[in-house]
């Protein structure tokens, strides 16, 4: 894994962290709104667990999963907290179907809008580490 792959990586992350930022700005309100910042979330996760894929694999760590990913950023002291990145990926996991259960709707934003600061501060861990 070259070093250009994992800053393109966190380029891409980056630009999906804004989106997912931009997406809390619109009222809780608008239930398109919450979709939306849902969806944004999402691709947050999904990217983000492919940029931790490469750069672990750039320091020779070769992953294969999400679960298994956030394991070993953990491990290399890259995440602060382990269990709040797992229920992140849990809750990726739950709202892809969320549409079959829109009482959980509500509780996903929460969940998306308390772990949003460590999305941010692990992004801009990787940022300076790989700038």
């Amino acid at each position: 894994m070259s070093r250009r792959k994992v800053e393109d990586s966190l380029a891409n992350l980056g630009k999906a962290i804004g989106r997912l930022r931009e997406a809390f700005e619109v009222p809780r309100t608008n239930p398109l709104a919450v979709e939306g910042t849902i969806q944004r979330f999402e691709f947050v996760i999904e990217i983000f667990w492919k940029a931790l894929k490469r750069a672990l694999e750039y320091e020779g760590i070769v992953v294969k999963t999400p679960r298994e990913s956030l394991k070993q950023a953990f491990a290399a002291g890259w995440l602060h907290d382990e269990t709040a990145w797992l229920d992140m990926l849990e809750t990726r996991n739950t709202t892809s179907h969320l549409y079959l259960h829109e009482d959980l709707v509500g509780d996903a934003y929460d969940d998306i809008t308390k772990n949003f600061p460590e999305l941010e501060r692990t992004y801009q861990f990787l940022v300076a580490r790989y700038s």
